[in-house]
């Protein structure tokens, strides 16, 4: 997915069971949707002072070459696409699953819902700033295998790569994440979707034999193979 934007975008992965940056809050902060059903809805509140604009649009969600990739799809649907939300007050954002193939595993997406700068504010303070929710939503087949994660260091285009290859149908969210005494992401490191690899960069003085992090199946505290 190719997006060209004149502000500043700030991306944010979200925990908990509401997150805010900006004007707008957002619950819950990702959606796990169970066979048999096909929906799930999440609100959007403006806590500010100044109505917002906001787009809305759902992609499916892939990871190659080891990094997010995002896909227009038509398989899943969210509405409305685009909302004015008054101060003080929501939005309810809809999404529905059209396809109507049985889920298999883990299907994963992003709701991606971007604040759009008023014009007017723009012309009188100068400041084009926008901020963008990047929502995990997920549908699940009831017999989804969970996370099954192997590490491993690997060197890709030269330089040193610590790999998570995920042989579960489930997703996993890794936090925290470390390599003997050296951090490598602090917070949020990203997902390792299902049947899916991650990689992550090393610092050349990372040397270890096992990887730390949270996850949301528990702590990973896991050997390395080189």
């Amino acid at each position: 997915m190719t997006m060209r934007w004149l502000f500043l975008l700030l991306c944010l992965h979200l925990f908990g069971t509401a997150a805010q940056a900006g004007s707008i809050s957002v619950s819950p902060i990702r959606a796990d949707v169970p066979a048999p059903s096909k929906s799930a809805s999440v609100t959007l509140r403006n806590d500010g002072a100044q109505p917002v604009n906001i787009q809305i649009r759902i992609f499916k969600w892939a990871l190659k070459k080891g990094e997010d990739h995002y896909e227009e799809t038509n398989d899943v649907v969210a509405t409305p696409p685009v909302a004015t939300i008054p101060p003080g007050g929501d939005a309810l954002v809809r999404i529905m699953r059209l396809d109507q193939r049985p889920v298999t595993g883990e299907e994963p997406y992003r709701l991606i819902v971007d604040e759009i700068p008023d014009a007017n504010r723009i012309r009188n303070v100068g400041v084009n700033v926008a901020v963008r929710y990047a929502i995990p939503v997920f549908f699940l087949n009831g017999d989804a295998a969970q996370p099954r994660l192997s590490w491993s260091i690997r060197t890709e285009g030269g330089k040193r790569m610590l790999v998570a290859v995920n042989a579960g149908d489930k997703s996993s969210r890794i936090s925290n994440l470390r390599i003997g005494s050296t951090t490598l992401r602090p917070g949020l490191a990203g997902y390792v979707l299902g049947h899916s690899t991650r990689m992550w960069p090393l610092p050349p003085h990372a040397t270890a034999a096992r990887v730390l992090a949270d996850s949301d199946h528990g702590v990973i505290d896991a050997p390395l193979s080189r």
